[in-house]
């Protein structure tokens, strides 16, 4: 029994030690440099606070607004666009997916189509599950053409 057990130990002691790197670990000889296919925002896809206009395209621009303050728990974004001569518009599809840049992949919501209320504003629930940072992607297509993307950083 004594001996099962320290088989046991030394396997789990030695075992990391001799295992093959998953070939996007950094360290070791011939390992690959991972790819990140999410690669990051530019500056200008950035929003500004809540309110302030952010221009899509050249004919197009959004703001966005919460129900409540962003903290843990659901929270319902808001989004209205309008055209370059301020008029609103409710003919777009927009797409949200709220995620942890820091821990990707970890709590993605996935891209999810918001919905136009009777407002006139595009709304969709963001369930912030834990503190941290936090950044939403919001997709703008007309039709099946993309108009641009834009996103929201905040830190609960």
């Amino acid at each position: 029994m004594k001996i099962s057990i320290l088989i046991i130990i030394a396997t789990m002691l030695i075992l990391p030690v001799l295992a093959q790197h998953c070939g996007s670990c950094p360290s070791g000889a011939g390992s690959l440099e991972a790819r990140n296919p999410n690669t990051p925002p530019e500056r200008s896809q950035i929003m500004g606070r809540a309110g302030a206009a952010h221009w899509i395209n050249e004919n197009y621009y959004i703001s966005y607004e919460w129900n409540k303050t962003p903290r843990i728990g659901n929270r319902i974004l808001l989004i209205r666009a309008f055209d370059k001569n301020r008029r609103p518009v409710t003919n777009l599809r927009l797409s949200a997916n709220a995620y942890m840049p820091s821990m990707r992949g970890a709590h993605d919501t996935g891209d999810k189509p918001m919905q136009l209320n009777r407002s006139n504003r595009y709304a969709i629930p963001v369930n912030f599950m834990m503190l941290g940072d936090w950044e939403i992607e919001i997709k703008v297509n007309s039709g099946n053409s993309p108009l641009g993307k834009a996103y929201i950083r905040l830190n609960i």
